[in-house]
């Protein structure tokens, strides 16, 4: 079904009426033009907490800048000495439903998932189960070697700070092909040059630990790693000592969330202008099935770079928790050393065109946003932007995620809207 929604209602009834008419005979897709997204104040969420003598001008520029850029929605947060003083809602979670965006709209993360894909392993560090300069293959019970440079060992840092030479590979083959088969090989089998779905296009042509080289693969290996080295599915391992200690409704799995109509429907623009919806469009009532991955422990490799959904401000509880040295709410998930380690550079130079110079354990650190050194890391997938940054210096951090948008990437790598909102979040709340 089609469904065209005017928020500013200036036309003549009879003139809308007869446009959805003939749009509804015509197709059965599910598109709105992107002139229907011009956003008004009955657009902002209610469900805010905010200073109340900045929040109407800081809505009001936030408005500006998503009608500039013709934004779906947008849900931001923001942390200060350890508490949310601010968050909001925007736009539209879901175009069909008519659903606004609010603060407990649940978004996938995309690549932020990896920093918490990072923490579980790090939790395992700190218990004396794994050091980060150790062979993986010790772990996964296999040999995990360039086969351009077969002895040297691949270790845990250098997938932390995507140093280990190891790609996400094409269509072709490795593990992009294995992302979308309809039954994912073996991590070993990905790995193992004896592999049935071995490739040489999961190998770059140096030397382990010397170049960087962005992998979601590495994300999906860590997970693995971190199901043989505890023995737990990495998704409920998530679950129990990452999102239900802190208190949100998040996980790896959408079928495990618990509010799924709160979900956000993630969007792209079409060439035509024509909004069409990408990924998590679930009906009203519709209970995801439980994902069947169908391979053994030892074996999640597919998920753990971006699958998490949450909400802005259950992820803020994550990042407090970074924030504050491992602690949200009382709650420890790690310690205060730990949490420095993985904030620490680990690795600097030019990565992904510029946008990565420096990394931690899976944390970013950059200069590129509201003019401040950062820790954290951005995300983008079907649409959807995702960022959770924090400012070690002034104990404020920042979540912004938007479900898509006519948006366009700068050359610092960060898209216009991002860098344009959370400069805004910035300079109205910082102080």
């Amino acid at each position: 079904m089609v469904i065209i929604r005017k928020l500013l209602n200036k036309k003549p009834l009879i003139i809308m009426l007869l446009v959805f008419y003939l749009v509804i005979y015509l197709s059965n897709t599910r598109i709105l033009m992107a002139d229907a997204l011009e956003l008004s104040a009955d657009a902002i969420s209610r469900q805010n907490i905010s200073y109340n003598n900045v929040n109407s001008k800081l809505d009001n520029v936030i408005l500006a800048e998503m009608n500039k850029y013709n934004m779906i929605g947008i849900s931001a947060a923001f942390v200060k000495d350890g508490k949310i003083i601010w968050s909001n809602g925007y736009g539209w979670s879901d175009l069909e439903r008519n659903k606004q965006a609010s603060p407990d709209t649940i978004y996938r993360l995309a690549s932020v998932s990896k920093t918490i894909t990072a923490t579980a392993l790090m939790q395992l560090w700190e218990q004396g189960k794994l050091g980060l300069d150790d062979d993986i293959s010790d772990y996964l019970g296999f040999e995990v070697r360039n086969p351009y440079y077969p002895n040297d060992k691949i270790t845990f840092r250098m997938l932390l700070t995507h140093t280990s030479s190891i790609l996400d590979g094409s269509g072709q083959g490795g593990y992009i092909k294995a992302l979308n088969s309809a039954n994912p090989p073996l991590l070993k089998d990905l790995l193992d040059r004896s592999g049935t779905a071995y490739s040489d296009l999961t190998w770059g042509d140096y030397r382990p630990g010397t170049n960087f080289n962005y992998s979601n693969f590495c994300a999906g290996i860590i997970a693995c790693l971190v199901e043989k080295i505890s023995g737990e599915y990495f998704d409920q391992y998530a679950i129990n000592h990452i999102f239900k200690p802190l208190g949100m409704d998040a996980a790896y799995d959408v079928a495990d969330i618990a509010n799924i109509d709160d979900i956000a429907v993630l969007y792209r623009f079409a060439g035509d202008g024509s909004i069409v919806p990408t990924a998590d469009n679930y009906q009203e009532g519709e209970i995801p099935h439980k994902r069947e991955y169908g391979l053994p422990l030892g074996n999640y490799y597919i998920g753990p770079a971006g699958g998490v959904r949450a909400s802005v401000t259950d992820l803020a509880k994550f990042m407090i928790a970074h924030m504050n040295g491992g602690v949200y709410n009382g709650v420890r998930i790690l310690n205060k050393d730990t949490v420095d380690l993985m904030h620490q550079i680990q690795w600097s130079g030019n990565g992904l065109g510029g946008f990565f110079r420096q990394m931690g354990l899976f944390f970013h650190i950059t200069g590129e946003l509201a003019g401040r050194r950062l820790v954290g890391h951005a995300g983008e997938a079907y649409g959807l932007l995702s960022d959770m940054y924090f400012d070690p210096a002034e104990n404020c951090g920042v979540i912004f995620v938007t479900n898509g948008g006519n948006y366009s990437f700068l050359s610092n790598g960060f898209t216009d809207i991002e860098v344009a909102v959370i400069s805004h979040i910035f300079n109205y709340l910082a102080n």
